[in-house]
């Protein structure tokens, strides 16, 4: 049986619309007057409340008690996109060496 500190551990999203590619932290909530574009991105325990509607930019991060916020200038997109390349290389070669299959004894 769920007590009410277990309800705190999910994400509240109501916003109206949602890009692609966010990252929503757990424990956020994100009121319904709030648009998230792309590449957004809520950190953990984070309340998201205008009091008006507003339109996230893209590259927004939020983070902190107090939702303090930085948008990302672009500098340093080739080297992100390069660096998620060289993650997905290391991800494809490492993961079969260490993913084996396990027998149970009727096999």
């Amino acid at each position: 049986m769920p007590t009410t500190h277990d309800a705190f551990y999910f994400t509240g999203v109501e916003c109206l619309s949602i890009g692609n590619f966010n990252t929503i932290s757990t424990r956020a909530r994100i009121h319904h007057t709030v648009r998230i574009t792309n590449y957004c991105v809520i950190g953990a325990v984070c309340l998201v409340v205008p009091t008006e509607e507003e339109t996230l930019q893209e590259y927004t991060c939020i983070y902190g008690p107090s939702a303090d916020r930085r948008t990302w200038s672009g500098r340093g997109q080739v080297q992100e996109a390069d660096l998620r390349i060289k993650h997905a290389e290391y991800l494809r070669e490492m993961l079969p060496k260490f993913n084996r299959l396990r027998r149970s004894d009727g096999a």
